[in-house]
């Protein structure tokens, strides 16, 4: 005679079994939410980068910008240069797209005054590391009135191992447009709360060399879908195998 095993015995196991497995299903699922936001918002940008440039947001829009609405959108401005306020980001161009150059060099951010008289800080483009100085390349500081064209920027993610920027020599790696701002001296109430990034140089020979924007979206999240989903699988298998195991004994 077969003795039945013993609930005692196989219900803790099976709690357990399915409670791993709720959690299992949860991440993927999530995983799968997360996978149709992802594919949604490169469809997004993609089209935005395929439209005609707009006026840019001015100080009676910012409540309205973020983001989800404006990132890569885009824009067109009236304004001037004040080259005299700087901000120069380390930067490694291994994937030219707006010019000859590449190399370690300098994404130079200038503020812009716009023709309304609110400023916006601009990403001008990159230039070697022996262009870092201003005084080094007077052909590429604009003067006068300039009508300029660009993608909408967000602040970069900043962690605490993100390297500090270096402000006594002026050497930046995370962008974030609060503290460039307060960096270069500007009014927060008549400062964009975006940055934007030209798409073609301006000045002699083009420079700094515009145009070098990175558009990329890091999507592993069928990946991870997958995995938790196929746990959840395994799991599930290995249930059956031990149950069945069980009930032989």
């Amino acid at each position: 005679m077969t003795d039945e095993p013993k609930p005692a015995r196989i219900w803790p196991m099976s709690l357990a079994v399915l409670i791993a497995l709720s959690i299992l299903i949860s991440l993927g699922t999530w995983q799968l939410k997360r996978l149709s936001w992802k594919e949604n918002l490169i469809a997004t940008v993609t089209e935005r980068l395929a439209m005609k440039p707009e006026n840019a947001p001015g100080p009676k829009e910012w409540s309205n910008v973020d983001r989800e609405s404006h990132l890569y959108r885009p824009v067109q401005l009236s304004g001037q240069y004040d080259h005299e306020r700087e901000v120069h980001v380390w930067f490694a161009l291994n994937d030219p797209k707006g010019g000859p150059l590449y190399g370690p060099g300098y994404l130079i951010l200038t503020r812009f005054t716009t023709s309304e008289g609110w400023d916006v800080i601009v990403n001008r483009g990159f230039v070697p590391e022996g262009m870092k100085d201003p005084a080094s390349r007077p052909t590429t500081l604009e003067q006068g009135e300039q009508i300029i064209t660009g993608l909408v920027r967000f602040d970069e993610p900043k962690s605490w191992l993100s390297p500090p920027a270096d402000k006594d020599n002026n050497v930046w790696i995370v962008r974030q447009v609060e503290e460039m701002a307060q960096f270069l001296k500007l009014d927060p109430e008549r400062t964009a709360p975006y940055w934007i990034d030209l798409t073609k140089g301006q000045g002699e020979a083009g420079l700094p060399q515009g145009g070098e924007t990175v558009v990329s979206f890091t999507n592993n999240h069928l990946q991870y879908l997958l995995t938790w989903y196929g746990l959840a699988g395994v799991l599930i298998g290995v249930y059956l195998v031990w149950l069945v195991k069980r009930r032989r004994s």
